[in-house]
């Protein structure tokens, strides 16, 4: 096939042939990977279902050169993620009690963190702050650098600071990434 040629979409019957046509290792395979994508908005059995729904409905196309267990987990991971998606946007209601104990009502509950969670996530990063600057004792630009970043200075704020022009600065923040990513390669973990 070349570049200008469209690319031929499997007709409902087609998929519906290449569905009954899956051997018993492609229905482990799709299983899995419903398994593996299923989120608590969607449950593993549904998105298969839903995969197969959306293929045959038309919703989906498949193009000719795609094999079907292929398509039906891109199929089932766009699902999953736009399920999740939506159930994140929906408020979580939380019950309110009246005085018999009885639920009267529904409410949104508060967005704002709770006393502990904020304490958490303090101390949390200050542990990161330490382990940062810690990374750059042997460093004072640098240090310094990291510390100002941290405070929301700007990088000229920053170059008058340090005392560095443009090209070191710009070399400074270099190493402090390459030392960064050097000690953290996934990232800070609490």
């Amino acid at each position: 096939m070349s570049l200008q040629e469209p690319a031929t979409a499997r007709s409902s019957a087609e998929i519906v042939e290449a569905i009954r046509g899956l051997s018993a290792a492609d229905w482990v395979r799709l299983k899995k990977v419903a398994a593996y994508y299923a989120r608590p908005a969607v449950p593993a059995q549904d998105l298969l279902q839903e995969a197969f729904a959306r293929a045959l409905d038309g919703s989906r196309v498949c193009p000719a050169h795609v094999d079907a267990v292929r398509f039906l987990a891109e199929a089932m991971r766009s699902i999953a993620d736009g399920e999740q998606e939506k159930a994140d946007r929906r408020p979580a209601l939380v019950s309110i009690e009246g005085r018999s104990g009885a639920a009267t009502a529904m409410s949104v509950p508060d967005p704002a963190p709770s006393v502990e969670s904020r304490i958490v996530q303090a101390e949390q990063d200050a542990r990161m702050r330490a382990d940062l600057l810690a990374l750059f004792d042997d460093d004072p630009a640098a240090k310094d650098i990291v510390e100002g970043t941290m405070e929301g200075m700007t990088a000229e704020d920053l170059r008058e600071l340090t005392g560095l022009d443009r090209t070191a600065y710009d070399s400074k923040r270099k190493l402090i990434r390459r030392r960064i990513d050097k000690r953290y390669p996934e990232g800070w973990q609490p």
